[in-house]
């Protein structure tokens, strides 16, 4: 078997692996969009290769499969955009790509009525990839922070791929310009059959590590968020804060912490129902991120209690905050154009970062903020109480 051969069987059979292996990920972790794009794309790469295949070794079927072929990689290297824009949740592009890979299409049957030009009809597949790839590397690199390691191991590899299609296009070109020259030939063809085949493994690679790496960063944040609200929950928060406080440690910052809890939350449950109970902790949720800055955090630490770090703040310049929260919240929602009325109480402490434990420093800090609280709901509720003053 010659190594055209083996390269040719290997690429199939590797494209079939990929293609089952994102069909396995999209239909057992979640359903992520971007899986199901990546795996039709690599499902279609497969029944190009196929089609290319069976039309070399059967004349008569060689118009027909050659057509396939040229659509199935087209397609491919859209749905490979598609892909990477599901997953940024950016728009998806799906009217533009369809009408750009329509347009190669059209290019390329027109190029291949000439015939002079028609052994560069077939370019027309890798230029098309050639253009995508870089729309993938940016829809793949995250913004707002750094890639994470798996997203720099994909955003290389698209790199290589796509100095591997330049390369190869350009050899391709130079050898079909010059049909007599042996060794412009014998470049192009090592070009593609030593290049290919580990790139396009590195490729897979790393888009399944980047998919591992989706679903264990999703599990961590359904390991660490309220589900309702979307806020941390108790451990997450315990987790978060005991970093802050580590921080703020270093940086001789003054932090404190709130507890805040609905007042008559049971009654909003019975007078107005369960639906309107969940809305509600979502508009206490919304009201509480949206009064906080950066770095600062909430979490939804019991069912209608929340607790709030807020770092870099003095227990007196918290009060200041959470007191701005209490009044917005106080206005209420409408449920249907019927208005909610809901209040919330607030206890606030100062936290001590000096050299206990991290986590006893927490715990300590939620208790004093706790008895505030407490005093809030004694001296009538809807207030705000400072742990001295308490």
């Amino acid at each position: 078997m010659s190594t055209a051969a083996i390269t040719y069987l290997t690429m199939l059979f590797l494209s079939l692996i990929m293609a089952g292996a994102m069909a396995i990920g999209w239909a057992r972790f979640g359903r992520p969009r971007h899986a199901l794009s990546w795996s039709i794309a690599y499902g279609l790469y497969a029944v190009a290769l196929l089609a290319a295949g069976i039309g070399s070794a059967v004349a008569p079927l060689h118009p027909l499969l050659s057509l396939l072929a040229l659509v199935s990689m087209l397609v491919s290297a859209a749905l490979l955009v598609v892909g990477a824009r599901q997953r940024a949740g950016l728009p998806e592009w799906r009217w533009q790509l369809s009408i750009a890979a329509a347009l190669m299409l059209a290019l390329s049957l027109g190029i291949g009525r000439f015939p002079a030009a028609a052994p560069f009809s077939w370019l027309t597949a890798s230029l098309f990839t050639l253009i995508m790839l870089p729309f993938v590397i940016a829809a793949i690199a995250p913004r707002g922070r750094s890639p994470d390691a798996a997203e720099w191991a994909l955003i290389v590899t698209l790199c290589a791929f796509t100095l591997f299609e330049s390369t190869f296009i350009v050899s391709s070109l130079a050898s079909a310009l010059h049909p007599g020259d042996a060794r412009l030939h014998a470049l192009y063809t090592n070009i593609y059959l030593i290049g290919l085949m580990p790139i396009f493994v590195a490729n897979g690679i790393a888009a399944m590590l980047l998919l591992a790496s989706d679903l264990a960063a999703e599990l961590r944040a359904l390991a660490s968020h309220d589900p309702l609200t979307g806020v941390l929950n108790r451990r997450g928060f315990q987790e978060a804060a005991v970093r802050a406080i580590a921080n703020g440690r270093r940086q001789r910052q003054a932090i404190a912490v709130a507890i805040a809890d609905i007042d008559h939350f049971k009654s909003i449950n019975d007078r107005f129902g369960h639906t309107v109970g969940d809305r509600t902790l979502d508009y206490i949720c919304a009201r509480l991120a949206s009064g906080l800055r950066t770095g600062d955090l909430v979490g939804r630490i019991g069912g209608e209690e929340f607790a709030l770090l807020l770092v870099n703040s003095t227990a007196e310049q918290a009060v200041q905050a959470v007191e701005r929260i209490r009044v917005e919240v106080a206005t209420g929602f409408s449920d249907d154009g019927a208005p909610v009325p809901v209040t919330v109480s607030f206890g606030v402490a100062a936290v001590n970062t000096g050299t206990a434990h991290l986590e006893s420093i927490m715990a300590e800090a939620l208790d004093e903020a706790d008895h505030a609280l407490y005093r809030s709901k004694l001296d009538g509720r809807n207030r705000t109480t400072l742990a001295d003053a308490a």
